[in-house]
């Protein structure tokens, strides 16, 4: 097989053959760190802060977005919570949502972790984020990245994969 190097084209591969774009095969990973903590005491969903942003290469690739995060109350019981990862495909809001009701020890931190498969269609630079909500607000709140009022935060992550059709 014949491979042509141009400096502003990269490589390419004659013949019909693009090994680059082999279905379920990664092309590219994106992540964010979030070392910075986030609190809500609503029902309305607030950003956390983790977010990432990826340009596919092809209209036809997946993208696989994977949140990695830990998270208190200020209560032992937690009633009902929520996160959700969010991205637009077409001009249109897409999310994924985690929601629980459960008790647990009061400030402790709990992990969790989220993932969405999206279909942009575009190559476009797509931007994915988590939110979250309080939904036992006003008398509850719901920490992000860390254990309670003051409390050490973490590290949170978001990554941002594109696998090829």
């Amino acid at each position: 097989m014949t491979i042509n190097i141009d400096g502003s084209l990269g490589v390419t591969f004659p013949n019909g053959s693009n090994p680059q774009a082999a279905p379920s095969k990664v092309l590219q990973v994106v992540q964010s760190i979030v070392t910075t903590g986030a609190s809500n005491n609503t029902n309305i969903y607030a950003t956390t802060g983790l977010t990432v942003s990826i340009t596919p290469q092809f209209t036809t690739s997946t993208i696989l977005v994977m949140c990695n995060f830990g998270w208190s109350c200020n209560t032992a019981d937690f009633g009902f919570y929520a996160f959700a990862i969010n991205g637009t495909v077409d001009s249109t809001s897409q999310s994924t949502m985690f929601n629980q009701s459960a008790t647990g020890a009061t400030n402790s931190i709990y992990f969790a972790s989220l993932s969405k498969k999206y279909s942009p269609a575009s190559i476009s630079t797509q931007t994915y984020a988590l939110y979250f909500n309080c939904g036992n607000a006003p008398s509850q709140t719901m920490y992000f990245n860390q254990r309670g009022v003051g409390g050490a935060n973490g590290m949170c992550t978001i990554t941002a994969m594109e696998i090829a059709a």
